[in-house]
């Protein structure tokens, strides 16, 4: 560990007063002991049994540590590796598997993706999200009927089932309620600007078990998220030249002249002026004149010479042309309306069994807010199945809006009688891009507990589905009327700094707005499971226990593809002539659909309790999965619990899995998409200054294509893990755990920005004509790389003590990452990817919460603080080699700087039944630490989504009114 960090960690460890805690903050200093099922096991046992390193955080906890939401209680989890939500989730900038997200949330255990963290509501299965289909959303956790949540941070295949390889996430809820409470909390930002939070909910129940031998109980929770947008905040800027980061886009508001044969603007260029012999390919009359940002959201252009060499920027097509800060307008935090509902009952048979019914309903709606649209103008004219069409998007010489560039600016080889060809964006004409996600779920479980013949059993059967759809909202053009608008000259391409469009051209773009749902999807769970569990006598030094257990379950997954709308990403002749005009969308997302699918899963699996000699506790489980079409696995578990002295406990245990590929990754059918900024083929544009093909050196919309994989192959995974306990006395506890995850045959999505960076690594990926060896298209998308192999430490401790006429409470837990390295292909070698930046899962070295509490009769204050550490930034290999445009070398890595922040949580209950909160999360506003990466290569634009919280000092009141 590097000086700066123990520092650090020395500095979180004197506040605190320990490592943290498993058990929790508030948790009483003398606990009455009760066997409960644990998550990970099927036997029932002792509370405080530590033979598996489950961290339990309860609703006190959530409330006092300043979480508003679920997804925010997992990111709050150090063993979670960067967060994966609707910010990270770019629907327009991500893969076209992301496309389907849909505003969902979701868990990242370890770093190895959604689909390798298990969620489970009371310990059984909830439906994933109803358009990915692959794990599930967050948001569908009824927040305010949480009673505590319990992850296993170790792999539970042999228990839960093959997907659980990177651990399990148990979110417990009130299972009984008496009397009737109302709250409401409401956070905003001291900044100006979005990012507030309101809350209201209410919880119901009556019933006593012990005396009515009943209890049925209700909650309902409203949530309203507003957005906070990037140009709410300074620094969310994605032009900031001085610390080499600006956009990588090529398209302006006030349209660059690009180099196109037979228009004014030939290949060749044309110079400027007199005394600079440069032949420029494009010009920007703000840029000549130097005022590119006289237009809001609008910058030069120049300074990508340097920083984004890689993708063929030159003096020649970079000097005269202006951009636009796309990122300035990216969305920091996305609005979000949801209503959660929880009813149960549980009635009381007799005094040896219980039945309980459960139904869970909630929606969910959000929305995303996303790049405008751009085109390069053209001419070319197409017959398919006998229809002609042109498209002649040139601005003609006889537009009153034509730009004399020969005579403005004495641009000598422009030629003023040919038609011009420009490169625009469409931001002040259709607005952003904006689409609506809408997610309906629903859950209803029925469980029977209970003792027969001195064994506990749990039979239930339940049933889940989530239903998604998305709507487009603005920003989405019809294709024939745009171009009709472009070929009338009536558009205005080269608008000037306080200038509109005509009110007619301003009509005509509001009537070419394509509107409605554009797909939706389904998924569903039906589930029967049954176990088992008991004592078998004594064997050797203690009792023998077991459990037995089978379920079985048929998960569906259907998705519409793109319906009323035929979607594109560039517009030609061939596809007016061949696509219904009505419904032909430019630049929506138009993933195509995946059939309904349904697979079946029968499983039996066992688990059995040792103590072969005094004070070692031997836990053997075994489960066998049975996937219709994929076939068998059988993955089995030895856990070891050892306790030498009563102050010390020494734990271990190793683990197989076996993931199957959800059926959007197989399914999903393959889409064409267009890249945002231009391209330079690494083959032929290998030296600009001579290249073997000139048009391959600065190319614009490259196509590439992504979507399902049908050859993917499960993974499969081998886990192990040892740690230490130590408790000297009831008030402390501390712990350590060594971790490690080896995977094969990972299933990962490959992004353009990552081939392209490194092309040696996937070349076979850039298909070619062969005729002319020019990239035909990229092939990203889901794909089996060779393997990961990832490992780290959890530590953590908590000390209770009285002071002040109070209860003090110190504790911190923390991750240490210590390595994960991937392969990307059989005989590659393994790739480092831990503090070093991706664009994929980033993870962090080393990550740290903290907090102090303090608790009287009427009081309840915490001090927490999060930490996390700094990593390598983005890579600018190519840049770092000096490349062809210049002169003077730059570092082509850089450090991001660590991000630790601290909030203050009180509570007062000294008024009967009420209770008040007041918050400041963030107390010294600490913004998100610089990166230079942008949003074409992940989320977000000079700061990054996964590590840091976009809102600054934020202030938040609630209050919760309970009537027994």
């Amino acid at each position: 560990m590097k000086p700066t960090r123990i520092a650090c960690a020395a500095a979180l460890l004197c506040l605190s007063g320990a490592l943290s805690a498993q058990t929790g903050a508030d948790a009483p200093a003398k606990q009455q002991l009760q066997k409960v099922t644990i998550t990970g096991s099927s036997i029932k046992r002792l509370a405080d049994e530590k033979s598996m390193p489950i961290e339990v955080i309860t609703a006190t906890q959530i409330r006092q540590l300043g979480l508003t939401s679920v997804d925010q209680i997992v990111d709050n989890l150090t063993a979670n590796a960067g967060s994966i939500n609707q910010v990270t989730n770019n629907a327009v900038f991500g893969g076209d598997g992301e496309k389907t997200f849909g505003g969902a949330n979701f868990a990242n255990l370890r770093g190895l993706g959604p689909t390798g963290t298990l969620v489970l509501l009371n310990g059984r299965r909830v439906s994933t999200h109803g358009m990915s289909g692959g794990a599930v959303d967050l948001n569908t956790i009824p927040m305010d009927a949480i009673e505590r949540v319990e992850t296993l941070k170790d792999g539970a295949s042999a228990i839960y089932g093959t997907d659980a390889i990177a651990g399990v996430i148990n979110f417990i809820t009130k299972t009984s309620y008496q009397g009737a409470s109302l709250s409401g909390s409401f956070f905003m930002p001291e900044a100006l600007g979005g990012g507030q939070t309101a809350r209201l909910s209410g919880s119901v129940g009556w019933g006593n078990l012990a005396t009515d031998r009943f209890n049925v109980m209700a909650t309902l929770t409203v949530d309203n998220n507003h957005i906070l947008r990037g140009t709410e905040r300074p620094w969310a800027t994605g032009y900031q030249p001085d610390r080499l980061l600006t956009p990588d886009t090529s398209s302006a508001i006030h349209a660059n002249i690009i180099n196109q044969a037979n228009t004014a603007l030939t290949s060749a260029g044309t110079t400027v002026g007199t005394g600079d012999a440069t032949r420029y390919t494009n010009l920007n009359l703000l840029a000549i004149q130097g005022q590119c940002e006289a237009i809001p959201n609008q910058i030069p252009l120049a300074p990508n010479i340097q920083i984004w060499d890689l993708f063929g920027y030159t003096q020649a097509n970079s000097r005269y042309r202006c951009a636009r800060d796309y990122g300035r307008n990216y969305m920091l935090k996305s609005p979000q309306e949801s209503v959660n509902g929880l009813m149960r009952g549980t009635f009381k048979i007799n005094d040896a069994h219980q039945a309980s019914v459960e139904v869970m309903a909630s929606t969910v709606k959000n929305r995303g807010e996303y790049s405008p649209i751009q085109i390069s103008a053209g001419n070319t004219t197409a017959t398919v199945n006998g229809v002609t069409a042109t498209s002649n998007t040139l601005l003609q010489t006889t537009s009153p809006y034509y730009l004399n560039m020969r005579a403005l600016v004495n641009a000598a080889q422009f030629d003023p009688t040919k038609p011009i060809a420009y490169r625009v964006n469409f931001l002040n004409d259709l607005g952003l891009r904006i689409r609506e996600n809408e997610t309906d779920n629903l859950r209803v479980q029925t469980a029977l507990d209970g003792t027969i013949w001195g064994l506990d059993y749990s039979v239930g059967a339940g049933y889940g589905e989530s239903k998604s759809s998305a709507t487009l909202i603005n920003g989405f053009p019809n294709t024939k009327k745009l171009v009709d608008l472009l070929a009338s000259g009536k558009y205005n391409p080269f608008i000037m700094p306080g200038k509109t469009q005509t009110a007619d051209v301003q009509q005509a773009f509001e009537d070419m707005q394509m509107r409605g749902k554009i797909y939706d999807g389904k998924t569903s769970v039906k589930t029967v499971d049954a176990t088992i569990s008991g004592p078998l006598g004594n064997w050797l030094a203690g009792p023998l226990e077991f459990a037995l257990g089978a379920s079985a379950r048929q998960e569906t997954y259907e998705f519409s593809g793109a319906t009323g709308f035929m979607c594109v990403d560039s517009i030609t002749a061939t596809t007016l002539a061949t696509y219904d005009n009505k419904t032909l969308t430019y630049g929506c997302p138009g993933n195509t659909s995946s059939p309904s699918l349904s697979r079946k899963i029968g499983a039996v699996f066992g688990e059995l309790v040792a103590r072969p000699i005094k004070d070692l506790e031997v836990t053997l489980q075994a489960r066998y999965d049975k996937y219709q079409v994929i076939g068998g696995t059988t993955n089995p578990k030895i856990g070891l619990k050892y306790q030498p002295l009563d102050t010390l406990l020494v734990r271990a245990s190793a683990s197989t899995g076996f993931r199957a590929p959800t059926p959007q990754q197989v399914r999903q059918g393959v889409v064409e998409s267009q890249l945002t900024g231009q391209f330079r083929d690494p083959v032929l544009c290998a030296d600009q200054a001579n290249p073997t093909d000139p048009t391959q050196c600065a190319r614009l919309s490259l196509p590439y294509r992504a979507g399902g994989n049908p050859a993917l192959e499960p993974e499969t995974s081998r886990q192990a893990s040892a740690g230490l306990v130590f408790a000297p006395n009831a008030n402390f506890q501390a712990y350590a755990d060594y971790w490690q995850v080896t995977l094969s045959d990972r299933i990962r999505q490959l992004s353009t920005t990552e081939m392209i960076s490194n092309y040696d690594v996937y070349k076979d990926n850039f298909v070619r004509d062969p005729a002319t060896n020019v990239v035909q298209y990229l092939q990203a998308g889901w794909v089996n790389s060779a393997g990961s192999k990832t490992k780290g430490v959890d530590f953590g401790a908590n000390y209770q003590f009285d002071a002040l006429q109070g209860r003090m409470t110190a504790s911190l837990t923390g991750t240490r990452m210590l390595s994960n390295k991937e392969q990307t292909r059989d005989n590659a070698p393994f790739i480092e990817y831990v503090g070093k930046w991706s664009n994929t899962t980033l993870y962090v070295p080393l990550k740290l919460n903290l907090s102090l509490g303090y608790r009287t009769d009427l009081w309840n204050v915490t001090l927490s603080g999060n930490y996390r550490d700094g990593y390598e930034d983005q890579n600018r290999g190519p840049t770092a080699a000096g490349g062809a445009n210049y002169t003077t070398a730059q570092p082509y890595t850089r450090r991001v700087s660590s991000y630790s922040t601290f909030n203050l949580v009180g509570s007062y209950t000294g008024i009967k039944g009420l209770t008040l909160t007041g918050s400041l999360i963030n107390i010294g506003d600490i913004q998100p630490p610089f990166t230079w990466h942008n949003v074409d290569s992940a989320a977000g634009t000079g700061w990054d989504p996964r590590v840091a919280d976009p809102r600054g000092r934020t202030v938040g009141i609630s209050a919760r009114w309970t009537m027994e």
